[in-house]
């Protein structure tokens, strides 16, 4: 009795087609939450730029109210951010990111007059005595592909130095119950431009952000400027 079925050809032909339709499947998953992913970091990126802008404004705010009274906390808060930090230009946009790191200004080959980089502990703003809302940055060892904060003196724990997204991170030392702020990829520099004719003087802040993100081969950055006018100018 004769019987019908497929050839071993056939049978090939059939599972190499049903291999391409699932590895492209997989493909446009990975794809689509790479896509996600990225989104979600870049909205939470933007919202932690605009917390650092935002405590800018309210130091500014609470400085310009108290303007003339040389013993306000607000003056002291506002020197230490702007006075203290500002130079003539900041570090170009495209220099942020080196193949496949992240570069804090201070680590790479910076011109003479730049600012120095900051990011601000949200939580010290009002000016307690002995206390400064200023991160600075110390030494970036070149292993690291996101940059952070040495203000702390927390050692080089992992949870410190491990790559996330740009954000400043309030977490826990060994030494210290209260929570530490630790600068992780996100970084400021101000840029002072004194008064000139009928111009008032002020100050460029300049928001950075750089991290690396999942199916990227290169770091993402971000940045954006606030201005601030400063009559002590």
């Amino acid at each position: 009795m004769g019987q019908k079925g497929d050839t071993i050809v056939e049978v090939i032909f059939a599972f190499t087609i049903f291999s391409l339709v699932a590895v492209g499947g997989l493909a446009l998953m990975n794809r689509g939450a790479t896509i996600a992913q990225q989104s979600l970091e870049i909205s939470l990126v933007r919202d932690q730029m605009d917390s650092q802008a935002d405590a800018l404004r309210y130091v500014h705010d609470a400085y310009i109210a108290n303007y003339g009274h040389d013993g306000a906390d607000s003056k002291r808060v506002w020197e230490l951010i702007a006075k203290n930090t500002a130079g003539t230009t900041a570090h170009p946009f495209s220099d942020m990111a080196d193949n496949q790191r992240c570069v804090l200004p201070s680590a790479a080959n910076s011109t003479a007059g730049e600012g120095k980089p900051f990011a601000l502990d949200i939580r010290k703003l009002d000016g307690d005595a002995g206390s400064s809302p200023v991160l600075n940055f110390g030494t970036i060892p070149s292993t690291m592909f996101v940059p952070v904060s040495d203000s702390s003196s927390a050692g080089n724990r992992d949870d410190f130095t491990s790559t996330t997204y740009a954000q400043v991170r309030y977490t826990f030392s060994n030494k210290d119950p209260l929570p530490i702020a630790i600068s992780q990829g996100i970084w400021i520099q101000a840029v002072k431009e004194p008064k000139s004719g009928n111009t008032p003087g002020y100050y460029d802040f300049h928001i950075r952000a750089c991290w690396l993100s999942p199916g990227q081969s290169v770091p993402v950055t971000l940045g954006t400027i606030v201005r601030f006018y400063d009559p002590a100018l």
